[in-house]
């Protein structure tokens, strides 16, 4: 299982740009680089519970490995000794339901 390298890159660019908004309000010594705030206000960031529990799952997928070491090993002591003989019916299904599954895109 692969972990969408798209979620990390938005959190960091969220990340990123909450640091950005922090450090422009507390710079000193150059006016142009100061944050104008007339009426006293700030702004501020509330993420949703949900981009947390996103955050959180997408840690632990990252911690799941990508093969299953010992299903392989276990496949490769068979291969080796000449008793693997798949069944070619479910291989064929196997392969059909992945496309079909994937959209077709294989």
């Amino acid at each position: 299982m692969k972990v969408d390298p798209n979620l990390q890159s938005i959190l960091n660019a969220q990340t990123d740009a909450v640091q950005n908004s922090k450090t422009s309000r507390t710079q000193e010594g150059n006016p142009e680089g100061r944050t104008a705030q007339v009426d006293g206000s700030s702004d501020t960031v509330q993420f949703s519970s949900k981009f947390s529990e996103v955050q959180q799952l997408t840690l632990k997928l990252q911690q799941i490995p990508d093969t299953r070491s010992e299903r392989v090993a276990a496949l490769k002591e068979k291969i080796q000794q000449g008793t693997y003989n798949p069944d070619p019916a479910e291989v064929a299904d196997a392969l059909l339901n992945n496309s079909v599954n994937q959209g077709g895109n294989s």
